[in-house]
Order: C-alpha cells, then structure tokens, then sequence
C-alpha cells in the first residue's frame, strides 16, 4: 500500500509542477502582476522568473529520475526540493491571505483571489511531496510499465487535476449577494 501511496504522491505533485510551469509560460505576465499586486516581494518580475523555472525544473529532473531506476535516491532529493517549494508557496500564500487585501494569486492563466484554498492546496502539495521523498524508493518508475503504473498514472492525473481547479471551483464571484430565497409555488425571476 505504501508503494501505491508514494507513487500517486509523486506523481501527482510532479505532474502539478510541470503543469504550472507550462500555464505560467502561457501568460508569463500573470505571475508577476500577481506578485506586484501582493506587495510582498520586490522585484516581482524577477521572483516570477525564479518560480516558473524551478517548477519547470524540478518537474523535469522529476522526469529524469522516474526514468532511472536508482532506488529512488535522485527522486527522494527532487521531491524534498519540490516539498521546500511547494512549503514556501502555503506559508507565502497564507501570509497574502492574512493581510486581507483582495489579490489574484497568480497560479494561472486564470485572474482568481488569493485564499484560504490556495494555501490548502500547496500544503496538500508539500505534505505529499514530502510523503514521496520519504517514500521514493516505493515509487512505481516508469520503466515498469504494467497495472500498477497505469493506476498510478490515472489517480495522479485525476489529482493533479482537482487541485488544480480547486481554488476556481471553492471560488464564489458574488459573495455580496444574498441567496435566493423560493418559497413554494414561486418561480424565481
């Protein structure tokens, strides 16, 4: 069980780094106005730079090492990195949040705010990146292709892509609004 644990951990948080590199290199400008938006860092379009090639980085020497089959040992010191990223991303974004100005968080091509499910997301992400690197001799390379390898890669994916989307679907554009009240027999209009 453990071996499954790990490599879905693994591969999604890898997964996860590679796809948010690739939509931050779709709209590069995102990123940064989100970071100057912040107030937080200085030289916001630097620190963007910085961000987008370590996740392309570390997503890719993840890559290479579920490519080798070394034990596990390059994959457990890609992960821990991944894991200090993915660490200072929920503390970063915690303290965004704690200022309560209303931001974008910058995570996407998509202008969503900075929240509390934008941290939980990246703590999510650090804790499995973490559970990986603990366990990365367990992982599933890819050289073993079979079942096991085909779970992993569809629970990963499945992973990867419902937290990626979690923070739009946990977003609500009209929190000013008071619900909609229907008493029985009335149509809304």
């Amino acid at each position: 069980m453990s071996a499954l644990a790990a490599s879905v951990a693994a591969y999604t948080v890898l997964l996860t780094l590679l796809v948010a590199c690739g939509e931050h290199l779709s709209k590069p400008a995102a990123l940064s106005t989100a970071l100057a938006a912040h107030r937080v860092v200085p030289a916001p379009s630097t620190v963007a730079a910085v961000v987008i090639a370590t996740e392309g980085l570390l997503g890719a020497a993840g890559v290479v090492a579920l490519l080798r089959d070394d034990g596990g040992r390059l994959l457990g010191l890609v992960l821990a990195a991944s894991c200090a990223l993915l660490a200072t991303y929920a503390g970063y974004a915690r303290y965004v949040t704690s200022t309560g100005r209303a931001v974008p968080c910058g995570c996407s091509r998509v202008e969503l705010p900075m929240t509390g499910w934008v941290v939980g997301r990246a703590a999510t992400l650090a804790g499995m990146a973490l559970a990986g690197s603990l366990l990365s001799g367990a992982v599933v390379p890819v050289g073993r292709a079979g079942i096991p390898l085909t779970i992993v890669l569809l629970a990963a994916a499945t992973f990867t892509a419902l937290l990626a989307h979690l923070p739009a679907a946990m977003h609500d554009p009209t929190p000013d609004q008071p619900p909609l009240e229907v008493t029985r027999g009335e149509v809304p209009g």
